[in-house]
């Protein structure tokens, strides 16, 4: 979700319980005053009709004058002072219904020393109309001038925003390997230029440490190939000397093992770090078809030695946008791990369609656990020769190319599979 978006539903949420707060208040002090406008205009009438009691001998009816239902009782006996007002519901006989009405209630002795009861009636509905349409219009009001808040608020938001979603823009087409540094659009607010110059700082520093680690690690292999070749060379003329006796040759056996394994894993690890620096950008169409069948030939003699038979099942031409290195790379490690983690006589299958590529090889139930069979340094079996790197290899590649890479094993049949 958007942070405009989020602001704004905070802001409609709090406004509408603001207004229904407000208005259950406003709604409240509203009745009170027509209330009280009511109360005033009854306690004038019963003041004209107590006048009308005390100093005329009759009492008009005061139903047509006033206009609203107005019952007076003349009693004989002198009665203690009685007078209330509350609102009542009743029969309206005019309007055929029941209706609400404000009642007061007097019952008092004139100076004549005669009691009498006094009850007006004076109907509610034109106040409660007049409540209605206020609040209906308070409502519409309030409607409309949170629409307009809403959206001068979302206007303003966006235009206030433009100078972040620049950084954010700046920064997502930004490339650490790049030459070029961080440049960011200035802008006049300051925690946008506070944010504007730490992201600056950082890039300036992430690129210095880049650019080190990656001289780092090319110095390193290239330092270390030159003594690990001259060492291998040296152990190939002890090896073939004469002069060694068995012990002698299987020590010597040991360490060019050894230095081979060290040679493989500095391959590994610098490919690997020059794949997670995006150091292979060219790319063009690969065909994965003809890649696959070069690979082959490649494997044919030790494929022929081990009695492996190959199978394929091509459906294309298929073609994949990638750095023709790591192509061959990934594919050179699928075929190399199904070739070398095969049993004699087994069997290697390979199909492509324009979605997979599918490599099934007969194989040993492995002795490690396949969801960590990705992982550096991890062997599917823990005597093998294998630095450990090639799968892990084919997952930073794959990645690399928002490729998925999936291993399964039934039934004796080991099977990779890598979704375009």
């Amino acid at each position: 979700m958007k942070l405009l978006t989020k602001t704004s539903r905070y802001y409609i949420f709090i406004s509408v319980i603001v207004f229904i707060i407000s208005g259950l208040i406003f709604f409240r002090l509203l009745n009170n005053i027509f209330d009280r406008q009511l109360d005033n205009t009854l306690f004038e009438e019963k003041l004209l009709i107590e006048e009308s009691i005390n100093f005329s001998d009759s009492v008009p009816d005061f139903r047509s004058v006033f206009g609203h239902m107005i019952d007076i009782t003349i009693l004989i006996a002198p009665h203690k002072k009685v007078e209330w007002i509350r609102d009542t519901v009743m029969y309206d006989n005019v309007k055929g219904e029941f209706a609400s009405f404000r009642h007061l209630f007097v019952k008092n002795t004139s100076i004549k020393k005669q009691g009498y009861i006094i009850n007006i009636y004076k109907p509610l509905r034109e106040s409660e109309n007049l409540i209605a349409e206020i609040m209906i219009a308070i409502s519409l009001l309030f409607i409309s001038l949170l629409f307009l808040l809403i959206l001068v608020n979302y206007f303003i938001s966006r235009r206030v925003w433009i100078p972040f979603y620049r950084t954010l823009n700046t920064l997502s087409q930004y490339e650490i390997n790049q030459d070029t540094s961080l440049k960011l659009t200035s802008t006049d607010i300051y925690e946008f230029k506070l944010l504007n110059n730490a992201l600056e700082r950082m890039s300036k520093k992430i690129r210095q440490d880049y650019n080190n680690l990656k001289e780092f690690n090319e110095n390193a292999a290239h330092e270390l190939q030159t003594p690990l070749a001259i060492i291998k060379s040296k152990l190939e003329l002890l090896i073939q000397s004469e002069e060694l006796d068995e012990h002698q040759f299987q020590l010597i056996s040991s360490v060019f093992e050894a230095t081979s394994r060290m040679a493989k894993l500095n391959q590994g690890l610098l490919l690997i770090s020059k794949i997670d620096n995006n150091q292979f950008p060219q790319t063009e169409q690969v065909n994965l078809i003809t890649l696959i069948e070069k690979t082959l030939i490649h494997f044919a003699e030790i494929i022929e030695i081990r009695n492996i038979s190959v199978t394929t099942d091509f459906i294309g031409p298929v073609t994949l946008k990638m750095n023709t290195t790591l192509a061959e790379i990934l594919i050179t490690n699928l075929i190399s791990n199904a070739v070398k983690h095969n049993i004699p006589s087994g069997s290697i299958h390979i199909t492509v369609n324009q979605e997979t590529l599918t490599i099934y090889n007969s194989g040993n139930q492995l002795q490690t656990d396949p969801q960590r069979l990705f992982e550096r340094f991890r062997k599917s079996d823990h005597h093998s020769d294998s630095v450990g790197l090639g799968l892990s290899i084919v997952q930073k590649i794959t990645h690399l190319y928002n490729m998925r890479v999936e291993y399964t094993y039934n039934n004796l049949t080991h099977s990779l599979k890598i979704y375009f």
